[in-house]
């Protein structure tokens, strides 16, 4: 079996699970193969532990995806950009090749705090407020209160890990960065998304979609001609 030419990782919205990255596989090119980072406690992790701070999640994804001679390509949507942009400064401090680009979607640059930032308790009752407040959670789910189970101590987890988080500021990254957001996301300003430009010293470029803060569901073959425009003319190689 031939090795891919590229590989593009990808990294979901907090509570979500590789599967919101499952019709992307017949739009990338036929030699690009697709890795979406299964986090503990979702799909067929169901009964793992997710985590609850960032830096184990980076270095147990880091173990796992640690890219060898194939060219890489990194996407992540909101909690998942955060994710990747880590991941990224994890696989340079050990001497890994940079991806030949970055995407973060639907995600503040790093160093801008959180405008609504989640206090006291994680109890069900905030946690659903948050879901609605969001969106991206059908209503069949929220109705379903077995489903609900599984679903908020996942949520509890992804929203404990972005609550802990603290920006340290390190040298940007080499890759090409580009920020991606939705014209009607309010959550995430324009201005919040340029932050990321700090982040690179590639190129930088800052696309907004139509849509809300699930704009790559929404919007989803515009984004993803954005992201296939990263394996044309990158010089990747077959390994």
């Amino acid at each position: 079996m031939a090795l891919p030419r590229a590989r593009l990782f990808c990294f979901p919205y907090a509570g979500a699970n590789a599967m919101v990255f499952r019709t992307w596989v017949a739009e990338l090119p036929p030699d690009v193969e697709l890795v979406a980072a299964q986090l503990p406690g979702r799909g067929p992790r169901i009964r793992e532990a997710p985590l609850t701070r960032l830096e184990p999640l980076v270095e147990a994804l880091g173990q796992a995806l640690a890219p060898g001679r194939i060219p890489f390509v990194m996407f992540g949507h909101s909690m998942g950009g955060l994710v990747a942009f880590a991941l990224c400064h994890w696989l340079r401090a050990r001497g890994y090749r940079a991806p030949m680009h970055l995407f973060i979607s639907g995600r503040r640059a790093a160093q801008c705090p959180d405008s609504d930032p989640p206090t006291g308790e994680l109890t069900d009752d905030y946690i659903l407020s948050c879901i609605r407040r969001h969106g991206g959670t059908p209503a069949s789910v929220l109705g379903e209160p077995e489903l609900m189970e599984l679903v908020l101590p996942v949520f509890r987890a992804d929203l404990e890990l972005l609550r802990s988080y603290r920006h340290v500021p390190t040298e940007p990254l080499d890759a090409p960065l580009t920020a991606l957001g939705g014209m009607k996301d309010d959550t995430v300003q324009p201005a919040q998304l340029e932050g990321w430009r700090e982040h690179t010293k590639g190129p930088f470029a800052l696309r907004i979609f139509e849509g809300d803060h699930f704009f790559l569901h929404s919007s989803e073959a515009a984004v993803l001609r954005v992201v296939v425009q990263a394996f044309e003319g990158s010089g990747a190689h077959r390994a």
